[in-house]
């Protein structure tokens, strides 16, 4: 017996040893390797994201309009606006954080520095919509009320801050000082709310001016690219790998013939 495990250990040394052995084991390393990468969901997931980013430039185009509508006065639903900032702040904290998990499974993404300028300037967004929301609110019943004492005065000093009431009500920017000619005659009490008025609304308008710059779609774009770009060479890489497959088969086919037909001789 020990004379039989012997030479059957020798058999299996010489075996081996031999090149074609070696190259039958490369090539089913190859074969494993190559499977492995065909099943890795990059481009399940590099989908996902673009659709999450996409989602969120559409969420923000609506949640604009309605920042439009209470700056113009023609809605002041600021439990829509804080809803709608909650859904945009909950999209960049989670894109985030999904982030930072897939990074570290060896997935590749984005920077983290663009991960980070796209989250920071969503977050700094949704708070001044939220402060201009309710600010903006705030003045137009101040604005109501003091319209309301202008149009019971005469047709003289209604006409002088007609057009001053309604740029403002429009949200553009309207300078009035304490000595205006529209104001000048009105009474002391009446004059200094105004005056406050229209420097309440140049700080919103300014305000909105911030509100209403694209920085955060801009970097959403950068993230779509680098997903898109990721998307197409994970593409090009994922049908190169049938080639690959079968031609590694093919080699792996003939060489395990190849070793058989060499054993028996």
């Amino acid at each position: 017996m020990d004379q039989k495990n012997k030479s059957l250990a020798d058999t299996l040394n010489s075996r081996i040893k031999t090149p074609w052995v070696w190259l039958v084991l490369a090539v089913t390393v190859g074969l494993t390797i190559l499977f492995y990468f065909s099943q890795k969901p990059q481009i399940g997931l590099y989908s996902r994201y673009i659709k999450n980013l996409s989602d969120y430039q559409l969420q923000e185009s609506y949640t604009m309009r309605a920042m439009d509508r209470i700056r113009t006065g023609f809605d002041g639903d600021t439990v829509l606006i804080r809803s709608q900032t909650m859904t945009l702040r909950e999209m960049a904290v989670s894109f985030a954080k999904e982030m930072d998990a897939v990074g570290a499974l060896g997935v590749e993404t984005p920077s983290q520095g663009s991960v980070t300028r796209f989250e920071n300037e969503v977050l700094s967004k949704v708070a001044g919509m939220r402060r201009y929301a309710s600010a903006r609110t705030t003045w137009f019943n101040d604005y109501d009320r003091l319209d309301h004492q202008v149009l019971e005065m005469s047709s003289a000093v209604q006409g002088r801050l007609r057009h001053k009431l309604d740029s403002a009500r429009a949200g553009l920017v309207v300078f009035l000082m304490g000595d205006d000619s529209a104001i000048v005659d009105l009474p002391d009490s009446l004059k200094m709310e105004l005056t406050a008025l229209f420097r309440s609304n140049e700080e919103l308008a300014m305000a909105w001016t911030r509100l209403s710059s694209d920085m955060a779609v801009m970097y959403s774009d950068d993230l779509i690219r680098f997903f898109q770009f990721a998307n197409i060479d994970e593409i090009s890489l994922k049908s190169k790998i049938p080639m690959a497959f079968y031609f590694l088969s093919l080699v792996l086919l003939l060489s395990t013939f190849f070793f058989v037909f060499r054993s028996r001789q």
